[in-house]
């Protein structure tokens, strides 16, 4: 069972490190986070930008890069605050 949380660890921290590369890309736009994380899920689980087509063997998106560490206090899936509705 501590394999799978460590997997979903590293998951999620593939996923925050995406969105923020995203985030820095698109010139750091406020109340963007959750398209962001979004984004990032999508490319981590294979899916295209426009949705459509096969997941990836592998689970990698395509073209995807390592992306630096967050700073601290920079959009995670935990602190991403919904917009009620």
């Amino acid at each position: 069972m501590d394999n799978n949380r460590d997997m979903d660890t590293n998951k999620e921290e593939l996923i925050r490190r995406r969105a923020y590369a995203i985030w820095e890309q698109e010139g750091r736009p406020e109340g963007q986070h959750e398209r962001h994380w979004e984004q990032a899920s999508r490319e981590m689980q294979g899916v295209p930008p426009d949705g459509g087509g096969e997941k990836r063997e592998g689970g990698e998106a395509t073209g995807a890069s390592p992306a630096p560490a967050a700073p601290e206090g920079s959009p995670t899936k935990s602190n991403r605050k919904s917009n009620g509705g």
